[in-house]
């Protein structure tokens, strides 16, 4: 009999009422036995192995320095079994007898018996001769038919050497505090909680010490008794449990649509390759699989896997397969990126509570749902499983294969490396893109779909694209998948990226005349870096604006840099200048302030005929249009001095 739990000692445990407890056992939700106690009152009594593993984790360790008193159970009147309770040897023993005791009393009514000893003692004697291997007695005849008139199976059965089975002699005191050492995440050897547990009884409980069995014992009741989630539970922790143990979700792929769903994920080649500068590394893969198909949609091979190596990827995908509806992601920084599918859980609220202007990103641009899997979860993506194939069955075919691991590292490698038997990063990427494409996407579905078991997977994903998709031309989808800066203040020198270690500044005259100290942000190609398209707070295009690269001088500058890069600045200025004097009146038409208020004064000391008195003073201010005006799509401010000019009479 295990460990018996009392009602209260259960809402211990649980952190909850002992009205709660009395309450879930009527109601048949927590399985209990009903006895009488001291008292003659009715109480219950819980089985400790019905509580979850964490709750059975919980009353070991509450229970190591104050263990309790045990609880003996009543002793049940024995239940008479099923025949399906029964094993297949224990079934067959229970039909011989039912039919060896059936002959029995058919060969005792034979007419003419008058003596039914005799026959009986005939009848043991011939089953001697015929099963040979039995053991057949008169008084074991007896006690078989006995059993099968009260229909008690269990007492056809030989349970001569099964009577120990299920039984320890480990004091229930003694296995708490074995299980307190061995359920810890320290991972105790099952000798070295032995020996723990020996140490704890010397201290806390003498009595028990010299009753504690041998290794062996703790092993088998280990191994009998113990449920293998406790075990990982409480040895491995919440995480191994989850990942190994714990129920899953299984995922459903009959109603997902080719290009619904994409996973994302980086990997990294256990693969040694040579770059052109003859330095030896590890590639990487970033991939996109279509959850439907379990076809390489995009992948791109990289130094290293970052944002920049993710959109190269996505857009191989988009431009072959179409734009995907969702993308699943874990939470590393190359998808987690403000400007490509938003911070996430990364984001962080403002300290003065407002919120900050965040650049629509391309996942957002191109229409893309972008959804990220749980922390450090096991099952989170089936990406990961595909990728056991790439190394299995792609990274396995080159010579420089390093394995997993050492014990995985092939003995060849030294040797190889030695002989610089290597292939460069051209060869492999060109592999590489044969293999995925011509080879994994051409292999047979052998996904949870029953239906499309057998089938190429390239012909599931054309199957079940769902007559619709989503396209972009190339020219658009460039643009969509431009990177994006933060806001930025327009400056004197525009605005600037700080990339690869260094700043580049964007700037033209009009652009810095018309948006100086306005913030805006900016959208760019990381390939061509020779321009940028400038966009307001309300994600409305203002202009494209050229990287600067005259007025940018070293100090080891020569006279004529010099000269370009201040002709450059001072064209500016010249055209604030025009630009200032155009705008106001003609020379002809121009008054001074002074003047102006002469010629009022007079006018009011002559039109001067009282004073009023008014009551309530009423401030009547200007509604005044500014001046300047955003233009969408920039200023062309040569034009505007142009007009100007023409206004006060010139050409």
């Amino acid at each position: 009999m295990g460990q018996m739990l009392t009602a209260k000692q259960v809402a211990e445990v649980k952190g909850c009422s002992f009205q709660y407890v009395q309450r879930i056992i009527k109601e048949g939700k927590l399985q209990a036995q009903e006895v009488l106690n001291d008292k003659n009152r009715k109480t219950y009594l819980v089985p400790l192995e019905v509580l979850d593993e964490e709750l059975q984790q919980k009353w070991y360790q509450m229970n190591l320095e104050n263990p309790p008193e045990d609880i003996k159970a009543p002793e049940p009147v024995p239940e008479k079994k099923a025949v399906d309770h029964f094993s297949e040897s224990e079934r067959q023993e229970i039909d011989f007898w039912i039919s060896l005791v059936e002959q029995w009393q058919q060969y005792r009514m034979k007419p003419g018996v008058t003596c039914k000893a005799e026959v009986d003692k005939k009848f043991v004697a011939l089953c001697g001769l015929e099963y040979p291997d039995k053991e057949i007695s008169v008084d074991i005849l007896y006690r078989k038919w006995k059993a099968i008139k009260e229909n008690d199976l269990s007492g056809l059965i030989d349970k001569r050497g099964k009577w120990k089975k299920g039984t320890s002699t480990i004091d229930d005191t003694i296995w708490q505090a074995f299980l307190y050492f061995y359920l810890d995440e320290s991972q105790h050897p099952i000798q070295k909680c032995l020996d723990y547990t020996k140490m704890w009884a010397q201290e806390k409980r003498p009595d028990l010490y010299a009753d504690i069995p041998s290794y062996s014992a703790f092993y088998r009741r280990l191994k009998n008794e113990v449920p293998e989630g406790v075990k990982v539970l409480g040895r491995e922790g919440h995480k191994a449990y989850n990942d190994r143990c714990a129920p899953y979700i299984r995922r459903i792929y009959e109603d997902i649509a080719s290009n619904e769903w994409w996973i994302a994920d980086n990997h990294t080649f256990d693969v040694m390759v040579k770059d052109k500068n003859g330095n030896i590394h590890r590639p990487y893969l970033t991939a996109f699989l279509d959850a439907r198909s379990g076809i390489f949609t995009g992948f791109h091979v990289t130094y290293n896997p970052c944002s920049e190596a993710t959109l190269i990827a996505l857009r191989k995908g988009i431009l072959e397969y179409g734009i995907p509806d969702n993308i699943y992601v874990d939470n590393g920084r190359e998808f987690l990126t403000f400007d490509i599918g938003g911070l996430g859980h990364r984001k962080k609220k403002p300290k003065d509570g407002g919120e900050k202007f965040e650049p629509p990103g391309v996942f957002k641009r191109l229409g893309i749902n972008m959804t990220n899997a749980i922390v450090r979860n096991a099952k989170a993506k089936i990406i990961e499983r595909r990728f056991r194939d790439v190394k299995d069955d792609l990274s396995r075919l080159f010579n420089t294969y390093t394995g997993g691991n050492v014990v995985e590292k092939p003995e060849r490698l030294k040797c190889i490396l030695k002989k610089d038997q290597i292939y460069t990063d051209e060869e492999f990427k060109e592999y590489v893109e044969a293999v995925i494409k011509y080879y994994f996407n051409m292999m047979p579905y052998n996904g949870a779909v029953e239906m499309d078991k057998g089938k190429i997977k390239q012909d599931v994903f054309n199957e079940h694209i769902a007559g619709r998709k989503r396209i972009a031309p190339e020219k658009d989808l460039n643009l969509m998948l431009m990177r994006s800066s933060r806001p930025q203040q327009v400056t004197r020198r525009g605005v600037h990226l700080d990339i690869g270690g260094g700043r580049i500044d964007f700037w033209n005259d009009d652009f810095v005349h018309l948006m100086l100290g306005k913030k805006v942000y900016f959208r760019y190609d990381p390939e061509n870096l020779s321009e940028v398209r400038i966009y307001d707070l309300e994600d409305r295009y203002i202009m494209s604006v050229p990287a600067d690269s005259e007025a940018v001088l070293s100090y080891g500058a020569g006279k004529e840099d010099v000269k370009a890069a201040m002709a450059k600045t001072r064209r500016l200025e010249r055209i604030a200048k025009e630009y200032k004097e155009n705008i106001i009146l003609a020379e002809a038409d121009r008054i001074t302030a002074m003047e102006l208020v002469l010629k009022q004064a007079e006018r009011n000391k002559a039109n001067y005929k009282g004073r009023p008195n008014p009551s309530i003073l009423e401030v009547q201010r200007a509604d005044e249009e500014p001046v300047f005006k955003k233009v969408v799509g920039g200023a062309d401010l040569d034009v505007m001095n142009r007009n100007a000019a023409k206004r006060q009479g010139g050409k």
